[in-house]
This record gives structure tokens, sequence and C-alpha cells, in this order.
């Protein structure tokens, strides 16, 4: 419980970093410059490749956390145009490689109105856990608005928590931890 008191009062303190919507596609943290051109250097490259997106909605979202029961899951709404998604990424993909078989998972889910831009913003990234395109139906359903937004669910697919803006890396390893208690 104070564990999760902490990342709660961590995500607060994040969430006054939160994005906001400056033109059609670009969003940039509060106080800071624009992030993307920092993370292009520093993104790593994996084995990976992909030419779909399978778009979900609120089926397809339940379905997920049934699969993934017993497992601690952070779905994450993102935009291939948003610069604190592409900050967080790298450090997501590095968290999700380590603490994949400890009971957690990271779920992409791409708000993009043009999939071939989520498509294009996964293989450049080489993101490696499960990323699908979010219909509009899921977008409302969570009320997404900011971008990047994380949902927290538990081991037993119950929903924890929502995390508005850049999540710093040392949040997402908090949480992946949850998987191993």
């Amino acid at each position: 419980m104070k564990k999760l008191l902490l990342i709660t009062i961590v995500v607060l303190i994040t969430a006054a970093y939160g994005c906001k919507q400056n033109s059609k596609s670009e969003l940039t943290i509060a106080g800071q410059g624009n992030a993307e051109n920092n993370t292009q250097a520093s993104m790593p490259k994996h084995n990976v490749n992909i030419s779909s997106l399978e778009t979900i909605g609120y089926e397809g979202y339940q379905k997920i956390l049934e699969e993934h029961k017993g497992k601690v899951v952070l779905i994450n709404f993102f935009g291939s145009w948003c610069a604190p998604c592409k900050a967080e990424t790298p450090d997501f993909i590095e968290v999700y490689e380590k603490y994949k078989d400890k009971n957690f998972v990271i779920i992409g889910l791409a708000v993009d109105n043009n999939v071939n831009d989520a498509i294009e913003f996964v293989n450049n990234f080489g993101v490696t856990y499960p990323v699908f395109q979010a219909n509009e139906e899921l977008i409302k359903y969570f009320r997404v608005g900011p971008i990047p937004t994380s949902l927290l669910f538990d081991k037993n697919g119950k929903y924890m928590n929502q995390f508005i803006g850049y999540m710093d890396k040392s949040i997402a390893i908090q949480i992946a931890e949850l998987g191993g208690q």
C-alpha cells in the first residue's frame, strides 16, 4: 500500500510536467524544449518490424486483460507525434524486457489517426511489447485526453491508477516490480 501511495505521489508530481497539445500533431513537455531530437539518438534498435496493427475497442481491451490475468498490466496510450511518448518509449522497452517474465506486461495503444504513422513509430523505436491501434470507442471509454496516458491494472485485472503525461523510468520500474509481489 505504501508503494502504491509513493507511486501516486510521484505521478502527481510528474503530471505537473504533463504534455499539452501545441498544434496539429506536436506535443511538448511543459517547461522543456522538444524532446524528440534527444530521444532519436538514444533509441534502442531491436529486430522487430511490423507491417500492421490490430485495431481494438472495449472488447479487445477486455480480452487483453483476460489474457494477462496474473500479471500487472500497464496500458500506454501514445501517439507517434507526441514528444513525451518518444521520450518514455525507450525506457518502457527496457523495463518491459527486464520484467516481462516477472508477471508484468506493457500494452501499447496507438491513438494516431493514420495507423501507418503508428507502425512507423513502433518500427523506428523497435518496440518489443504488444502494440495495438485503439479505436475511438476505447479512447472515449477511458476518457483519454492528454497523451501519453497510462493505465495500471493489478494481477486480477482490477483498475488501480491512471498516469497522465511522461512516465519516468523509475516509476515504470516500481510498477513492474509490483508483478513480483
